[in-house]
């Protein structure tokens, strides 16, 4: 399993590369590329610059769920030349074989029909499962995440209403250590599903460690801020 303080730090920018399969259907590339996503806000967030190659079909989606675009696009080979020098880490729905990298083996994703759909309720149930395991989104499903978001939304454009309190160190270091040792997005949601309901931390509170998630969950989480 990846380590990414331990195994990623280093001079110089980090260079990732998310390799898409042609024959996946949309669901299992755009979780390909959230989790390299995942993966480069975490890294950019203890200080280093990241890299972005992709290879494979372009992805609908990635877009509309906040997916950074990539900074070169090819096959490997162009990949590697883009970036003076072969990628560090690699993504793919299988074990990659070319070495000289770690690699993250990403499990399918399947999709509901997509149209008219929040790309960020899809982001945000993706980022529940553990990135290596199989996940079956269904329609269901799609619904309570888009209400859990709306909730979630309203709730810290609320909160960002009251004094500023700093996040609690206990939650700042769980979520820290979730997301350094293996990039557990289950973990740091679970964390902001017990926060929401817990009277005893300060709504200010509340909004500092749900906007500090935010910059690695990419949810939109502040974006109702000032609307209220």
């Amino acid at each position: 399993m990846l380590h990414i303080v331990e195994e990623l730090a280093g001079p110089g920018p980090l260079r990732i590369c998310a390799h898409t399969p042609a024959d996946a259907d949309t669901g299992t590339g755009l979780r390909v590329l959230l989790v390299a996503d995942v993966l480069a806000r975490v890294v950019e967030m203890r200080g280093r610059a990241v890299l972005m190659g992709c290879t494979g079909p372009r992805n609908t989606l990635a877009a509309a769920a906040g997916i950074r675009p990539a900074d070169a696009q090819g096959n490997a080979e162009e990949i590697t030349e883009a970036f003076a020098g072969p990628p560090g880490v690699r993504l793919t729905t299988k074990a990659y074989e070319g070495g000289g990298a770690a690699c993250l083996q990403i499990g399918e994703a399947t999709l509901p029909a997509t149209e008219g759909v929040d790309a960020l309720a899809v982001r945000f149930l993706l980022l529940g499962h553990p990135y290596e395991e199989p996940v079956a989104v269904t329609a269901d499903e799609l619904g309570e995440a888009d209400r859990t978001l709306a909730r979630w939304r309203r709730a810290v454009a609320t909160w960002a209403e009251q004094p500023s309190k700093a996040i609690p160190a206990d939650l700042q270091s769980a979520a820290r250590a979730a997301l350094d040792s293996r990039l557990d997005t289950p973990a740091v949601l679970r964390l902001l599903h017990a926060l929401e309901a817990n009277p005893d931390v300060p709504p200010g509170a509340k909004f500092e460690t749900f906007a500090y998630a935010d910059r690695v969950l990419g949810l939109e989480l502040v974006r109702e801020v000032g609307r209220y």
